[in-house]
């Protein structure tokens, strides 16, 4: 897997996450992706899904009611009802925990680590045996062979890592950071803690959280396909992929057995520090893990873009899925359009963009 080469990464890009109340600015006048809002995460039960990453992790966060009138025309979910935890992943973004009520939705569907879709945070973190130790105490399943970390190359080099899952059956990679990258995150200024909704920081600010950093990451079903859809229609610049792979600490690691290879594309989202890592994976059998945004465990990223019409356009030429209702831009606010659109392996993708057609 590719190693980071600078510790851009654990720049603290949570602070500048913008909640959905203003344009966001597109200084280069590209089309394309411009920025990273969040990730997103929908659960079963977002109480419980909150409660495991403050137990294992110590992220913070609380859960919040949602009006639902812009995410029923945004999923196409007339009834849908919403709420959501916003919680700092320290020295990288926000993971928003939403979870979809007041309509029929898919719960309890899991995807294999080799999944096309399957979706996985990579939590860079400064004690990686507390973390397991934690993880067990709430009974996690742990996906890496043997239960106990393994060292294999990793987005930060080679590093004792673990792969478990949350109660929704999400794939969490917890890595050994550095202590370059620690010290680098514990330097950061505290970020001011505004999500969706607009809620303030506490006066007094949490316990330094196990996260150090992350990065996002999504098993492919085709990377060539991957990359053409993600650097030709959404305008980024993901590298081309390792050559095919087959070491043995990275099957381990994955729950993956001998004879599997895999491939891998890591690269910097647009307009911001974070980053994002896409695997395709041969040798095993494989399925197609694909959700609707309100499904329990489907996931996906909010991500900022400049000329969303024109976006949303080549999308549309290229055979591209629009989830949102009337496959429509929805006027979330006087200064905002948004869209959910699916990538080919079946990601769900959030674009926010600038009411104005020229921004």
């Amino acid at each position: 897997m590719r190693t980071l080469t600078t510790l851009t990464m654990t720049a603290l890009f949570g602070a500048a996450v913008l909640a959905q109340g203003q344009a966001p600015a597109n200084p280069t006048n590209k089309t394309g992706v411009i920025g990273l809002m969040h990730a997103i995460h929908s659960t079963n039960d977002v109480e419980k899904t909150l409660a495991f990453y403050q137990s294992v992790f110590a992220l913070n966060g609380r859960v919040g009611g949602f009006d639902p009138k812009g995410p029923r025309i945004l999923t196409n979910s007339p009834t849908a009802t919403l709420r959501v935890a916003m919680t700092q992943l320290r020295g990288a973004f926000n993971f928003e925990l939403t979870q979809f009520s007041d309509l029929e939705r898919q719960t309890n569907k899991q995807p294999d680590i080799q999944d096309p879709g399957a979706p996985m945070m990579k939590l860079l973190v400064r004690d990686l045996d507390a973390v397991v130790s934690n993880a067990k105490k709430v009974a996690a399943p742990i996906v890496t062979k043997g239960g106990t970390p393994v060292t294999a190359p990793t987005p930060i080099g080679s590093a004792r890592a673990i792969i478990m899952r949350d109660p929704d059956g999400y794939f969490v990679e917890a890595i050994q950071a550095t202590p370059a990258i620690i010290a680098a995150t514990d330097a950061l200024p505290v970020p001011a803690g505004r999500g969706r909704q607009g809620d303030a920081a506490p006066a007094t600010p949490p316990p330094p959280s196990q996260v150090v950093g992350a990065i996002m990451g999504l098993t492919v079903r085709d990377m060539n396909e991957t990359l053409k859809y993600w650097n030709g229609v959404l305008g980024m610049e993901m590298p081309a992929a390792t050559k095919w792979e087959k070491d043995q600490a990275t099957l381990d690691l994955m729950g993956l057995p001998k004879g599997a290879e895999y491939r891998v594309s890591s690269g910097v989202i647009s307009g911001s520090p974070a980053r994002i890592e896409f695997t395709e994976v041969k040798g095993v059998a494989r399925k197609p893990f694909d959700l609707r945004v309100t499904d329990a465990m489907a996931c996906g990223m909010a991500i900022r873009v400049g000329h969303i019409r024109d976006v949303l356009a080549k999308i549309k030429a290229s055979g591209g899925r629009v989830l949102s209702k009337d496959e429509s831009l929805v006027d979330w606010s006087e200064t905002i359009r948004n869209v959910f659109v699916k990538d080919p392996n079946g990601l769900n993708l959030e674009l926010v963009g600038a009411a104005d057609p020229n921004l």
